[in-house]
Order: structure tokens, then sequence, then C-alpha cells
């Protein structure tokens, strides 16, 4: 599948800058001032990269190159933050790197780069998904192979490194920030299999008369497909959760709160979306859910189904209770 474009932001810079006033003098006088004063040669210490030729990108030394990669989508809803790949030359020499990020066998960087001393190339993965990561050193022919899944983007800051090293190997290592992400779940439904999660903190009770409300999302075809279930309400997300699932199974989550919800699901290998709302009125004594089901092309269809038992109108049973 062709995915989206991305962005790369590169920035090169050299500026010479002259001070002095223009004043009356000789022609010789004037020479001899020109030829007595240095030129002063100004980098801005934010430009930070040279093109070399045109297959190489020179990183000065303790500088840092940005790309950021994709449509920004992590920023449109949810609780997921965009992963920052890095690399970096922990040598104290010049090195050079091929850094390759690939994404459903699409490219979405590929590039060289000469590295000097404590130089950094940081790319921010700004959509979410599976992408395999390869840098390559030609002088020794060495190759470090990192994949990052949709787990890696969770609620806290999230950076893959592939370190340069002096015996001219190259190592990785994932950090992260710890904050607690409650509301953010990644999950792998075997086949045939399913998973359960309950949405609020309100007990329902048989006595009251209300009911909940289930969100399903069911695979019944032969692919594994990962699914991304967002639940706001108003303005604030509740639930950000993907699922890797297998042929056959389900995901189940449970809202116990009555309150007005929109449910955003998508499938990530196709980009397909689909949204649906859910109301106060699904919460009375009927059975109700919202029922998705994912087809062998990776869309989505979904319906809101409840039973339509009618139910007691709870003013007029406030009003019998005081009466009586």
């Amino acid at each position: 599948m062709e995915r989206r474009a991305f962005l790369t932001t590169v920035s090169v810079g050299l500026t010479t800058a002259v001070a002095g006033c223009i004043s009356q003098a000789s022609p010789s006088e004037e020479e001899n001032k020109t030829n007595s004063q240095p030129s002063t040669e100004i980098q801005d210490s934010t430009q930070t990269e040279t093109k070399i030729g045109a297959e190489k990108t020179l990183i000065r030394e303790g500088s840092t190159a940005e790309r950021t990669l994709g449509t920004g989508s992590l920023t449109e809803g949810g609780l997921r933050t965009p992963h920052h790949v890095v690399l970096t030359n922990q040598t104290g020499e010049t090195q050079t790197a091929t850094f390759v990020i690939m994404q459903s066998d699409s490219s979405v960087l590929n590039e060289q780069f000469e590295l000097e001393s404590a130089a950094t190339v940081v790319a921010t993965l700004t959509d979410l998904g599976t992408y395999d990561t390869q840098v390559t050193v030609p002088k020794t022919d060495t190759t470090e192979s990192v994949t990052i899944g949709p787990g890696q983007f969770s609620c806290n800051v999230t950076r893959t490194t592939v370190g340069m090293q002096a015996d001219g190997s190259l190592d990785s290592t994932v950090l992260s920030t710890r904050m607690a992400c409650p509301s953010v779940i990644t999950e792998h439904v075997a086949a045939g299999g399913s998973t359960s999660y309950t949405l609020g903190d309100e007990s329902v009770l048989q006595d009251t008369g209300k009911g909940t409300h289930n969100v399903m999302l069911r695979n019944p075809t032969d692919q594994v497909w990962t699914g991304r279930i967002i639940v706001k309400s108003g303005s604030t997300t509740q639930l950000d959760g993907v699922y890797t699932i297998e042929a056959n199974g389900t995901v189940l989550l449970t809202l116990s709160e009555s309150n007005t919800y929109q449910i955003h699901m998508s499938i990530l290998e196709t980009d397909t979306t689909k949204t649906e709302q859910v109301s106060p009125e699904n919460f009375d004594c009927n059975q109700s859910s919202t029922r998705v089901v994912i087809n062998n092309e990776g869309g989505l269809e979904a319906k809101t189904l409840s039973t339509l038992m009618a139910c007691p109108d709870d003013s007029s049973t406030a009003t019998n209770n005081t009466s009586s």
C-alpha cells in the first residue's frame, strides 16, 4: 500500500558578515584597510546540515539534524505521542551511515549522512503504525535493524537510539519517560480469542434499572488487522486502544457510565475510519451495543443496536414511591 507523503525538514546555512562603516578615504588607504582586516565567518548554530554532492548530508560536530516523517495524524486525536528514532555518532571520528525507515514496504526515509563526532539525526514518526528501521555503516558493512510497533507510541515520550561505536559496531536502545498511561491500551488478540475492557468507575446495579453499552470489534476474516478504537466524551479522550486482531478475534469494550460518547474506529493497514455516537438513551433498561465488523478489504461495517423493551419512567416511579 502506498503510504502518505512525508515531510523532511532540511536547513543549510553559512553566512559571511563584515561589520564596518563607510568613510571617506583615498584608494590606497581603503586598500590597506581591506587587506589588514580579517574576514569574519559566522555560522548559525541552528543550521547544522551541509549537502556533500548529491548523496551525503554532513552533520557538524555536536549538532543535530531533524527529519519529521508523516502527516502528523497523532496530533489530531487520541492519547499517543510521536516516536523518535535517533542516529548518533558516539565516536571521536567522522562516520558515514545510511539511515532507512520503511513502512508497509514503502520508504519514508532513505538518506546517507556523514556525522562528525557527537553529531545526531532525529527522525520523528508522526503517524501511528509499524516501522522497520535500518542503519548501515558502509565502511565496515555493519547493519542494525529495529522494528517499531504501535505499542511504542504511548502517552510517554519514547525514542529508539542507534549508536555508532568506536569499534565499528552499532547498538540500539529504547528509552521512555515513565508517566502512567492507564487509558492507552495495546494488545494482541490471538486467533479465535478475545479481550475485554470496562471503561468507567460507576458500578451498575441491577436495581437501578440502568444498563451498560458494549462496543464490539470483530475480525471474521482470515487476515490479521490492526484496529484502533478512540473513545471520546466531549473534548476528553477516555480511551485509546490499539489491537492486533487475528482471524476470528474479538475486542469488547464496556461503557459503564451513562453519557454521550464518540467512538472513533480505524484500521491502520487501510486507513479506513468509522465513527459512531452513543447517547444516554443507549444506557436505559434495554441491552445496547455497537457492533463493528472488519471485512476482507480492511473496511469497517458498524451498527448500534438495542432491544425494544419499554422502560419504566423514572419520574413516575419516583412519584409512586413518594405517594406510598
